[in-house]
This record gives structure tokens, sequence and C-alpha cells, in this order.
């Protein structure tokens, strides 16, 4: 699979130095042509980076990996997005840890939710389960994703359908059921096969064989730098999401306004037997600014994912950073470094932050 684009290129770049060697955001606005078949050289050794090419079949769309053999032979599947609620009263989530990829947008009061995308994994019991925001099309769309909500306000599933995404709201126990130890409306939880099952049902159209990634995955770092051991992204002054490496992942933690605690903590997930089970994880962050705004027909904060904007994206201790480009939520996302030069995701687990322009992004080794 290819994408080809061409675009043009302007830059302004600076940092700021703290006391653990903080990198500031750039600004920044690229346009040039990729692929996302790559085999080149570093310009400063003479290995030969890996070449990667997405096997759309036997490939995962969402994490760029090859899946077994017994995952691949039952596709084609549909992808599902599952609005997850991230309110305090929620936490500690079940299932985000299942998913395939997880993308974490801003909603009102400056705080988060966000979409547990499965196609290949599974979750027997995910949730809290929340209401759609005008954002979550926008991403999901190239997947023909199905989204699954408790519900939205009023006017917006309908204007999501007519984005070409399918919605699926609360169903019946056992797909979908109301748990009695939280208080509603952080009580909704699904079995992911389940609800995949009503769906397939209803004859909703999904892509065949499957669909192509949202960003290009490869194995080039070539211009990669080293410092991002931990990851501070500030979403609002209510929300504070910090990554910190742990092996060859980064643990999740939150430093959260409306908690008591203003200390950032370790953002756990829990089993259906109430027991914590650990602290969530990921490979890969992939973080995508675009400017926010109110959405017309419910005035919710929304925030822009087609045009251009920032860009950063870390992995294992590395990072790049440069510009995102997209003409149409129907179309995937292009990534270029400060350089001009294609950027690859490596294939992995990932987590997508979705941060409005107003945001910051830091990171340092400490």
């Amino acid at each position: 699979m290819k994408f080809k684009i061409f675009l043009v290129f302007i830059l302004f770049a600076s940092c700021t130095a703290g006391d653990d060697s903080d990198v500031s955001v750039v600004d920044t606005t690229i346009q040039t042509t990729s692929t996302t078949a790559i085999e080149s050289e570093s310009t400063t050794t003479t290995e030969a980076v890996i070449s990667y090419v997405f096997d759309i079949e036997k490939m995962s769309p969402l994490t760029g990996k090859e899946i077994p053999p017994e995952l691949w032979l039952n596709r084609p599947k549909r992808v599902l997005a599952f609005k997850i609620d991230n309110n305090i009263n929620a936490r500690p989530q079940s299932g985000l840890q299942e998913a395939d990829s997880v993308y974490e947008i801003l909603v009102e009061g400056g705080m988060t939710r966000f979409l547990a995308l499965f196609l290949d994994n599974t979750s027997k019991y995910l949730g809290p389960i929340r209401s759609a925001r005008p954002t979550d099309p926008t991403v999901i769309r190239p997947f023909d994703a199905t989204l699954v909500v408790s519900g939205a306000t009023d006017g917006l599933i309908p204007s999501i359908r007519e984005l070409g995404v399918p919605v699926l709201e609360e169903v019946n126990s056992p797909a979908m059921f109301r748990i009695g130890s939280r208080k509603a409306p952080h009580n909704l939880y699904a079995d992911t096969e389940l609800v995949r099952g009503v769906i397939d049902s209803k004859g909703y159209k999904f892509l065949q064989p499957g669909p192509n990634p949202l960003y290009p995955f490869g194995f080039d770092q070539t211009n990669w730098e080293s410092g991002a051991n931990k990851i501070t992204i500030k979403y609002s002054e209510y929300t504070t999401v910090i990554w910190k490496k742990d092996g060859e992942k980064y643990s999740r933690f939150i430093i959260d306004a409306y908690s008591s605690d203003k200390e950032a903590v370790a953002h756990n997930f829990i089993s259906q037997d109430g027991n914590y089970s650990d602290i969530l994880s990921t490979e890969s962050i992939v973080v995508i600014q675009g400017a926010l705004y109110k959405d017309k027909a419910t005035t919710l904060p929304s925030i822009l994912t087609v045009g251009i904007g920032d860009l950063f994206i870390f992995n294992n201790g590395k990072y790049t950073q440069g510009t995102w480009r997209r003409t149409d939520i129907t179309e995937p996302f292009e990534f270029y470094d400060i350089n001009q030069n294609p950027i690859e995701v490596p294939p992995s687990s990932q987590w997508i932050h979705i941060v409005p322009n107003e945001g910051q992004i830091s990171w340092s080794n400490s």
C-alpha cells in the first residue's frame, strides 16, 4: 500500500529548556511527498533501514503489526470504536488495556474521553461507555468503523451518520449492561464481541478485506532523536497526562484538577472481579494538534483534524516532530518531520492524543 502526496513547507521552530530539559511545542507546517513502504539509508551510517510494506490481510491497521494466522483468517471484520468515559468518577476504567489502539480527545470542561478501537482484540468488560462528541467521527471515518456510545446530545448522532459513520447506541444485556457498583452515567459496560454480533445483525457495511492505516507505519527512525523518557501532554488547566518510560513501554500517569490529589498518579485499570490489575501503558504515543472550535450543531468543543497541524511522536525513549496534513475526514493523515522527510510510526501499540493547539507538549529524559 502506498500513499502519495505533495505539499509546501513552512516552519517555525523554537525550544526552551527548563530544569528537566523539557522541549517546548514547535509550530510547524510541512508539505512533501511520502510512501508507506520505504527502504533507505541513514544519513550518518551505511546501514539500510528495514523495508516495511503494509499487508492489508495479515497486518493490523491500528498497530501496523503482523497478526497471528488464527486472527487474519477470520477477517474481514469491522473496526469498533467505543466511547469511554474519563471522568474522575469513571476511574479506574476497564478494557482499555485490551483495545487495539486508544484515542484521547478533549471534551467540555477541559476533560478528555477515549475512543477504544477494537478489530482483532476483544474485551468482555469494557467501560464505562459514554456519549459521542463531534470530533469522534473525524478520526474513525477512514476505518469505516462503527461508533458505539451510550447516546449523544440532541442532533449529534444524525449528523455523525450523515458523515458516513454508523452509530450504535445502548442496547440490552448481555451485549451492553449496567453495573451496580457505579452510579449512572458512569456504569454502562460492554462485551465487545457480543456488540460486534449486534452490529453484524444490523447489516452495517465494512471494508473488505479491511481498512488501511490512518497514518504510515514503518521502521525508519533515521532522523529521530533521543531524550524522551518522560512525556507531558497538557490538554487544559484541568487535564495533564504524563507518560514515563518503563522498559520498552510508557506507563500512564494523570494530573486531574478535579481530583483532590493534584500530584501525578498512576492511571490504573480494573478487572471485572474488582481487582486493580496494572497501570495503563503503550509502546508508541502519537500527538496530533488541531484548532479548537465549537461545533455548530451542539456548541460542544471540538478539534479540527483536517488541514495542517503540529505533530509529535514518541517511541522507546526517542522522538520526532513535524506536521500532519489531511484533506478530508475520509482520508488518512500524512506525517512529515521538520526537514520535509516523511515520518513512519513504528509498528507497535498506539495511544493517539488529539490535542488543541492551546495544549502543551514537552519531554525530557528525567
